[in-house]
Order: C-alpha cells, then structure tokens, then sequence
C-alpha cells in the first residue's frame, strides 16, 4: 500500500505537494518523490508519492499520533490495518446510489472487477449487503471515485463470522486505550488461528469492577458492538471481542513480530505521556499487582521475566525507583518472576499516576499512603 497525492493549480505544485508528503509520513516510508510537469505559465501538475513499509507501521503510527497530539482530529483508523481481502464493511444507501448511478455499462464493468452481475447488484442496491472491502476498493477505482468518499459512507465493518463495529477512529492516546492494552498483557490475551483469519483478544478476571471497567473501556475506543462473555465459576468471569477488534490490537502490541510473547510495544514505549502510562500501569497493577500495607510494598510478579522487565522499564519512566527484578522458586507453583516498589516517594507517584481500581487494591492502597500523611 502506499500513500499519493497530486497538485493541478497556479501555486507553487513542488511545495503543496511537499508538504502533503510531511502530513503523509507517519505511514513508515522507506522512498518517496515528487514529479512535477510545467505545461504552461499558469497551470502545473505535480504528483508525489510515498512507499508504505508495513513492517515500521507502528513505530510511526506511534509517532505521528504524539507529533499531532494537539490536534482536535486525532485517530487511527481500522481500514489502515485490516487485510482488506478478509473484511466486509457495510456502506451508506447514499454510496450505493452514487455507485449505481457511475455504471454506465454493466458487462463492462463486471469484467473490469472480476465479479458477477449478482454481486454488482447486491453492492449497488442490496439493503445491509456485506461488501468485500477489496472488491469495494476494486470497484471505486474502475469507477474512478475516491477513497476518501468511500471511507466517509462506510457504516461498519467486520470479518465473515465475527459481530460487526463501527469504523469511528480509534483514539490511541486515550487513557482508555492504554488500560485496554494493560488488560490484554494482564491477565487478558489474543487466540490466534492465523490461517482462519481469526483474532480473538480477551479478557478474564474475578472482579466484577475491573471487568466492568474493560467493557466501558473498550466501548469508548472501538464504539458499541456485541460483545461474547460467560460467566466461570472459580476460574475467572470472561469477555471476548470480536475478530476485527482482536486484529487491531494484536497489531498494534506486535504480537507477530514478537512470537506471539506478551511484551511491552514501542506504542508504550515511546509514550512520554505520564498520564497514558500511569494508565497502562493501573490495568496490569489491577491483574497481576499486589500491595501489602504492613510490610510497606508493592509488588508485581509474573511467570515470564522478560514482561516484569519491560514493565520495570515503564515504571521507571514515571519517576518511580523501583528494587531489583527477583525470582521466587517453588516446588508445587510455576517459578514467578518479581519487583516491589519501597519507599515513600515512590508510593506517592504510585499514588499520583498509577494507583487501582480494584476495590480490596484500592483500600490497601489508600492504607499505605494514610501512613505517610504526618511524615
């Protein structure tokens, strides 16, 4: 995929054209250039383009959301991501006239996009007909209509056997979004079946408050759809989001490029927002953190000591001095992996950007800083 704009005007066609390149960096180029044609004293044309390098998406995904952090449209969206082969989108009754009405010849065009007169009729005029994203885009460039038009009728999306959502802009600078994160490394995840097309993140806890947390949560990121849970008795109540929701997020924390390992991404990694990261904290605090008022810690553990370091690496960065990483052995239990914050300057920042919504959490939480008011 790549990203081209074009200039037809009496203005300096190189310099428009240049900057519409800048706007276009955060999609990881590797190349890009600019041809420009004077045809006569007042008109030029000029055409830039730039390559996409999937593989540094997110890196500079990352880095164009917090070059343009105070911008009032700020988002990501999911059509950017999704393997357009693999997803259905639903479009507005108002495309689907303006489809039908650039069809001129009906055999013509069906030979161009590789599809039956059934299929064309069900895209142009069927109600909540499912469309084939890549067959969508086929179709918009034989009828020489833009993307951009396109991308503003589309209504929902979802994959063939998943609940749809809507395609609102995900907003990645969101505390929401980075307690999501938090919960899906916590005690969350993604099953993958990579050859079915089939992303399915999740999340299990025993409080109800936290789960009720990662509902709300993610209907403020990704907007309301139909979510899958049960109810499990000793072992933890569950939420499943549906495919296109499971893709986004195994996307974005890298799950490929890091052998399907739970490990902190360069998305929160290049985070300098203390807010954003205090949030992520909170989410794994709330899973896998513990807090003893009486011996005066906090400490997080857990089974893969690569994750305990990358998030003493987070920790770390909102001004908190946290002890050495440990290990704890035994016999009957899997060998953990741990750190404890100590000392009363570091619960203060704990306090100030992390801190707990888990109720029993909270309270111990609170416990502990109540020791601290007079000293």
């Amino acid at each position: 995929m790549c990203g081209i704009i074009g200039y037809k005007g009496k203005k300096n066609g190189c310099e428009v054209v240049l900057n519409g390149l800048k706007d276009l960096e955060y999609r990881g180029y590797d190349s890009w250039g600019i041809a420009a044609s004077n045809f006569s004293k007042t008109i030029n044309n000029n055409f830039g383009h730039v390559r996409w390098a999937m593989e540094n998406f997110i890196k500079h995904k990352n880095s164009y959301n917090l070059k343009h952090s105070n911008k009032r449209d700020i988002g990501m969206n999911i059509l950017n991501l999704v393997k357009k082969e693999n997803y259905y989108v639903l479009i507005s009754k108002d495309f689907q006239n303006i489809l039908n009405e650039k069809i001129i010849n009906k055999k013509e065009t069906v030979q161009n996009v590789n599809i039956s007169r059934r299929t064309l009729y069900r895209m142009t005029k069927k109600e909540n007909y499912w469309c084939n994203i890549q067959t969508l885009f086929n179709l918009i460039s034989d009828l020489d209509l833009s993307e951009d038009e396109l991308l503003k009728n589309i209504e929902k999306i979802k994959t063939k056997n998943s609940f749809p959502i809507s395609t609102k802009k995900i907003n990645t600078n969101s505390k929401q979004f980075f307690r999501i994160l938090g919960h899906i490394l916590g005690d969350g995840g993604i099953h993958v079946i990579e050859n079915e097309g089939k992303y399915r993140a999740f999340y299990v806890n025993n409080e109800q408050k936290l789960l009720d947390s990662f509902h709300n949560d993610i209907k403020k990121t990704f907007g309301e759809f139909k979510i899958y849970s049960r109810k499990r008795v000793g072992h933890g109540d569950e939420i499943w989001l549906p495919s296109t929701v499971g893709f986004t997020l195994y996307t974005l924390l890298n799950y490929k490029e890091l052998n399907k390992k739970k490990r902190i991404p360069d998305l929160i990694f290049n985070t300098k927002n203390k807010g954003l990261l205090g949030a992520f904290l909170q989410a794994f605090y709330d899973d896998d953190g513990f807090i003893y008022p009486k011996k005066n810690m906090i400490v997080i553990a857990q089974k893969s000591k690569k994750l305990v370091e990358d998030i003493r690496k987070i920790v770390t960065k909102i001004g908190i001095k946290p002890n050495q990483l440990l290990i704890h052995k035994s016999k009957s239990r899997t060998t953990m992996y741990y750190f404890s914050i100590t000392h009363k300057d570091n619960f203060k920042i704990f306090d100030e950007f992390v801190g707990f919504k888990h109720p029993k959490k909270k309270e111990k939480l609170k416990l502990l800083m109540n020791k601290y008011k007079e000293i």
